[in-house]
């Protein structure tokens, strides 16, 4: 088995994902075809698979994918895809369009399928485009499946199978089930079940927004409904930093999560130093701009100052605070010392590239936030505090600061560091759910 054929079918045949949440089957099953393309060159090409499907559920799905190498091994050029759901009992014909590249010398065409039923496949087709504008066929083996016993003879199927078909997968060739009453290949998939594909968190058309403000297009999501909580991740971060909370947030919660300044989808047209004071501001005009005049806000890291700077300067608007990984200052008696040297090192290195993007960023980290013990002794909200049993954020620093905070309780998460919610997010949803829902 070549490496780039290996290497396309394991990373390539993913399961196509729509907007909102999306369904799959549990098993998918493709075949490819291979050709040597090197002579056509930066042409178009057509790739055609004929099929008719006997469906046993409503699931199924057809995927055709074409994928370009060069001459060596790991020498990926592009992919084109297609993909539909299938209509049943009749035959069509599904057709792939694309351009070669320059560089691409062989190409391995894909035909997948998702769902239960039977699936009958017929005249599959390769063509490029001549220089006169015509269309030229391109021979591959087997084809029309007229000319071997065996039902893929010609094909190749996922290393990881050993030559053997999975299970659920039926594979023959039956006579007279063709588009013109020729022999056709006839896949029969059965056990199939529709599971969830995760939703694009941080990229989901369907759930996200922008909100103009001062100096940035604040992009941010909404999921669920309820009380609001907000979601407030990390340095450098966005809202997929969340992916593991969101799901189970929202079966309780209208949950807004959020793209800080200068992070993720929100475009920052400022180029001023960046302060957890100016993010604060930021979430709080979000809110006035949702009509939303309290909300619960669960931050971690970066998120966690700007939570508590919130509910320093707007605390009418922060009903319940959760901080994970927060700090009050920068320095080596609240946060980690090696961290700090590091990113000290990286912010000298950004600074030579002109990176100015990236070392705004930095910047935050080591010279922010501001504040002090004495201060947060006027939060009002009801506060969790959390971190992790090897958090970079020194524990005693994490108790010190529920400490000050009337009635804030503190937990120190057993067995993770600084970014628990991704390590056990059964556990630190847990513990968030709880205390959100305590009265």
């Amino acid at each position: 088995m070549p490496f780039k054929l290996l290497f396309a079918l394991l990373l390539l045949g993913l399961p196509i994902a729509g907007l909102g949440q999306a369904y799959r089957s549990s098993t998918n099953f493709s075949f490819v075809a291979e050709a040597s393309l090197g002579k056509y060159k930066s042409r178009f090409y057509r790739w055609s698979v004929s099929m008719r499907y006997e469906p046993a559920d409503t699931t199924a799905k057809v995927k055709i994918w074409a994928v370009q190498w060069g001459k060596q091994a790991g020498d990926f050029k592009k992919t084109d895809r297609f993909a539909q759901r299938i209509l049943p009992n009749e035959w069509r014909t599904f057709t792939l369009e694309g351009t070669l590249a320059p560089q691409a010398d062989l190409v391995y065409l894909y035909t997948g399928l998702e769902g239960n039923g039977r699936f009958f496949f017929d005249n599959l087709v390769l063509q490029v485009q001549a220089p006169d504008q015509t269309w030229q066929h391109v021979p591959l083996k087997n084809s029309d499946f007229e000319h071997s016993r065996t039902p893929l003879a010609g094909y190749v199927l996922d290393p990881q199978l050993k030559g053997q078909l999975p299970a659920g997968v039926v594979a023959d060739l039956v006579a007279g089930q063709g588009m013109d009453q020729s022999q056709a290949l006839r896949l029969t998939l059965s056990g199939n079940r529709l599971v969830k594909v995760p939703l694009p968190y941080g990229s989901n058309k369907a759930a996200g927004k922008y909100c103009q403000l001062k100096g940035v297009n604040l992009y941010y999501e909404t999921y669920g409904t309820g009380e609001p909580l907000l979601l407030l991740h990390g340095n450098g971060e966005s809202i997929h930093s969340f992916s593991r909370q969101i799901e189970d947030l929202a079966e309780h919660y209208h949950v807004i999560a959020v793209d800080t300044r200068a992070q993720g989808k929100s475009v920052d047209t400022l180029t001023a130093r960046l302060t957890y004071e100016l993010f604060a501001d930021d979430m709080k005009a979000l809110l006035d701009s949702l009509r939303l005049p309290k909300a619960n806000v669960l931050g971690w890291s970066d998120g966690g100052n700007t939570g508590l700077l919130m509910a320093l300067r707007y605390p009418t608007y922060v009903h319940k605070l959760v901080t994970m990984g927060a700090n009050l200052y920068p320095s080596a008696e609240t946060v980690d010392g090696k961290m700090l040297r590091q990113s000290e090192q990286a912010q000298k290195l950004l600074d030579k590239k002109g990176d100015l993007k990236n070392k705004r960023l930095l910047t935050l980290v080591l010279t922010e936030p501001h504040m002090s013990y004495a201060e947060i002794e006027a939060i009002k909200a009801p506060t969790l505090v959390l971190a992790g049993e090897k958090d970079i954020i020194k524990e005693a620093h994490s108790k010190a600061i529920a400490a000050h905070i009337p009635g804030a309780q503190v937990v120190i998460l057993k067995g993770v560091t600084h970014y628990a919610p991704q390590e056990n997010p059964a556990l630190f949803n847990q513990t968030v759910l709880a205390f959100l829902a305590a009265k």
